[in-house]
C-alpha cells in the first residue's frame, strides 16, 4: 500500500485529492494511513460504512470534492505522469473517459493469461475499438480510467463492479479517449480478490454481461443465434434461457446455418485461434453484418 500511497504523492500533476476508504483490514492499514494523512494534507481516509469493494467505492465518491473522479487500487502504482497524461487525453470533455496502456508486474513471472489481456487492452488503445469487443472482456482496467464524476455509477451488489461501470459509459454512448502510454501498473498476485472471490469468476462475467446484453443491445424484431458448443456457450445459453426460449444454438462447423437468418444478432461463444478467427469475420462480411453492431466476440 505504501508504494501505491507514495505513487500518488509523485505525480507530475498535482492538483488532486486522495480519498481512502479502509475496508474493515486487520493489518497496519489504518496506521498507516494516519502518517500519510498527517503528511500529506490531500490525503483522507475514513473506515468503510459498509462491506466491500462497492460500498468503499461509493463511499469515497461521496465524500470527494472534485469534479473528475479516477479510482486507484491499494496494491498498484501508479507512473509518474498518469494524471497528467489521462487529463491531457480527456481534454475536460464531460462526455468521455479517458484511460492509457497497462503493464502488469509482480514478484513471480506473470501469468500467460494477465500477458494475454494486457496485451488485448492496449491493442484496444492502439486501434481504438473498444465498444466492438465489450462483450468479450472488460474494455478499460480496473484502475486505469479519468472521467468526470457524473460519470460514475457503482451498482450495488453488481459485480465485476468495473466490467458493470464501463457498460454504464457504454450504454450512455460515453467515448473512450485513449492515451498511446502506459498510465498504470497492475500488480499481480495470487491474493488479488479478482482470483479468488466468486464476484470475479467466469459465471460472474458471462451473467453481468449476457444481462447487459438483453437491458442494452438485444433487438427482438432481430433472430438471435448463439455459436460454440464449449463452457461458454453452455454459459451463455443457460442465461439466455433466462431471458428468452427464442433463440438459435449453431454449431461452429455450420456456421453456414447463419445464412438461412434475416439480419441476425449474433454472439459467437467461441475463440478460436487467429486463422480461425478470420474466417468467421470473412463470412460475417459476407452477410454483411458487422462487429460491435450485429456480432460479437464472447
Amino acid at each position: 500500500m505504501e508504494e501505491c500511497l507514495e505513487s500518488v504523492i509523485k505525480q507530475s500533476y498535482g492538483l488532486w485529492e486522495l480519498i481512502v476508504v479502509n475496508d474493515h483490514s486487520t493489518d497496519h492499514t489504518a496506521e498507516v494511513l494516519e502518517e500519510y494523512s498527517k503528511k500529506d494534507g490531500r490525503i483522507k481516509h475514513y473506515n468503510n460504512n459498509g462491506i466491500g469493494i462497492i460500498d468503499a467505492l461509493n463511499m469515497a465518491l461521496q465524500r470527494s470534492s472534485g469534479e473528475w473522479v479516477t479510482r486507484m487500487d491499494a496494491d498498484d502504482i501508479m507512473p509518474i505522469n498518469k494524471l497528467e497524461t489521462l487529463i491531457s487525453a480527456l481534454s475536460w470533455n464531460k462526455n468521455a473517459v479517458a484511460t492509457g496502456k497497462v503493464k502488469y508486474f509482480s514478484d513471480q513471472p506473470v501469468s500467460d493469461g494477465y500477458k494475454n489481456y494486457e496485451k488485448w487492452l492496449n491493442k484496444r488503445i492502439d486501434r481504438n475499438d473498444h465498444w466492438d469487443w465489450m462483450y468479450r472482456e472488460c474494455v478499460i482496467s480496473s484502475a486505469n480510467w479519468l472521467t468526470h464524476r457524473n460519470n460514475v455509477e457503482f451498482e450495488e451488489n453488481v459485480y465485476p463492479e468495473d466490467y458493470a461501470l464501463t457498460f454504464h459509459w457504454y450504454k450512455r454512448g460515453i467515448s473512450i479517449l485513449g492515451a498511446d502510454a502506459i498510465t498504470h501498473h497492475w500488480r499481480e498476485h495470487v491474493e488479488r480478490t479478482s482470483r479468488n472471490s466468486k464476484d470475479y469468476q467466469q459465471e460472474a462475467f458471462f451473467k453481468l454481461k449476457i444481462n447487459q446484453f438483453f437491458k442494452i443491445t438485444r433487438d427482438i424484431n432481430r433472430p438471435l443465434a448463439v455459436m460454440g458448443s464449449n463452457q461458454k456457450s453452455k454459459l451463455t445459453i443457460d442465461f439466455i434461457e433466462s431471458h428468452t426460449s427464442n433463440f438459435d444454438h449453431i454449431q461452429l462447423e455450420n456456421i453456414s446455418k447463419l445464412k438461412a437468418l434475416s439480419s441476425p444478432q449474433v454472439l459467437i461463444a467461441v475463440y478460436p485461434e487467429a486463422n480461425e478467427r478470420a474466417k468467421i469475420q470473412s463470412l460475417m462480411e459476407d452477410l454483411h453484418l458487422k462487429m460491435g453492431r450485429d456480432w460479437w466476440w464472447l
